[in-house]
């Protein structure tokens, strides 16, 4: 089993491992300490700190931290700080439990990503981006499908399954730190080495330079506004559409489905094309399709369909700009642990402001000033993305 075999494993049983948790989260919350949406935001926001704590962290001592040792430690964090959840009515628990998680957290993706994707040219890490995405994306898929369903029918089951996926992906990291003692960091040896020296001959990597370093600023832009989104849709639409709407959480669960369906499309697309690599023009595409889901929450209301139309725009603009910001982070820039940290630690801040935000502004004046919010700030991004491309990244 090759090494990348573990990592993609892994990324699936632990991203189930999450948006299991993120979706029971919700409900939980709600239902046993009567948490408003404001609260709730505030209460993802702050999880959200200690990711972005940990990512900094990260992001000033990550070459002291190597991959076999990091792994299997990391995982393993998540994996004992989740099992209280399930067993335990006391909220200092939650807390806790929810902070030492999203540390855990911290210190596995960035330097996941930054292993994948280090010393690649273009087509390189283009495939290996998106076959680390898709992984990625497949939990996704299944994730709140499994927990809006198991929720519905007992709400203890879905923090056990959410137990049994983070242990897997620990057990997958395990696994791989065992095939790094036998074969080393970087299997293959010198055989391997000759072979990546062809494949650059025929695709070289980008040096790093001032014109291309500053796609990966319009990257982190790109994902900044994205997870704004992100914070909403998955912490504020799930409420909205049980409380607000009075619809059940296997719907709440159907409408995350579409949009990880969407994104998983998006996902395929952008496998197989790389026209999109450094084109100005793709990332006003996706800036403007983030503002069209902005708009779309002005009139969605309680029609049910518009939020799964939102769902789906969503889907396939965040998987683009999430794309995006691993790409360019790991592309451009010479050091791949610094550019995935802050990758991870933009994403983060905008799920804070998101999620924190986002449930202030629903709780006094519902989606209307969601929308309002949004578009200005959303705006105010494609005007930043404008600007970076007047002056540093023409063509």
């Amino acid at each position: 089993m090759k090494k990348y075999s573990y990592i993609y494993a892994c990324a699936f049983f632990f991203n189930l491992g999450t948006n299991i948790l993120n979706f029971s989260l919700i409900y939980r919350l709600t239902d046993w300490f009567s948490f408003s949406t404001g609260q709730l935001g505030a209460y993802i926001a702050f999880g959200q700190f200690f990711f972005i704590l940990g990512c900094t962290l990260y992001h000033r001592f990550g070459a002291a931290f190597s991959p076999e040792k990091i792994f299997p430690v990391s995982s393993a964090m998540v994996f004992l700080s989740s099992v209280p959840l399930g067993y335990f009515r006391v909220r200092g628990i939650f807390y806790v439990s929810y902070w030492l998680i999203q540390l855990g957290n911290s210190f596995l993706w960035p330097p996941i990503f930054a292993w994948v994707t280090g010393g690649l040219n273009n087509t390189e890490l283009n495939r290996k981006i998106s076959n680390l995405n898709r992984s990625l994306m497949a939990a996704n898929i299944a994730g709140p499908l499994v927990a809006g369903n198991l929720y519905r029918w007992n709400s203890g089951i879905n923090f056990f399954a959410m137990n049994i996926s983070y242990f897997s992906a620990f057990l997958c990291l395990f696994l791989l730190n065992r095939h790094f003692r036998r074969y080393g960091v970087e299997e293959g040896g010198a055989l391997n080495k000759a072979a990546s020296a062809v494949t650059r001959q025929e695709s070289p990597t980008l040096q790093p330079t001032k014109k291309f370093d500053h796609y990966r600023y319009n990257a982190w832009v790109g994902a900044f506004c994205s997870a704004l989104l992100f914070g909403i849709v998955f912490n504020i639409i799930p409420i909205h559409i049980r409380d607000g709407m009075g619809y059940t959480e296997r719907t709440a669960g159907t409408i995350l489905f579409l949009r990880c369906i969407a994104g998983f499309v998006s996902l395929t697309i952008l496998a197989r094309f790389t026209a999109w690599n450094f084109s100005n023009r793709w990332f006003i595409f996706l800036q403007a399709g983030l503002i069209l889901c902005a708009f779309l929450f002005l009139i969605a209301g309680t029609k049910l369909y518009f939020f799964f139309l939102i769902a789906a725009v969503y889907g396939l603009t965040h998987a683009g700009c999430y794309t995006n910001s691993i790409f360019y982070s790991g592309a451009t820039g010479k050091n791949p642990k610094k550019n995935m940290a802050l990758h991870e630690i933009f994403f983060c801040m905008g799920n804070a402001v998101g999620a924190a935000g986002g449930g202030i502004i629903y709780q006094h004046f519902r989606f209307t000033g969601i929308s309002l919010t949004l578009t200005l700030v959303l705006a105010i991004g494609m005007a930043v993305h404008v600007f970076l491309f007047k002056n540093y990244c023409r063509k």
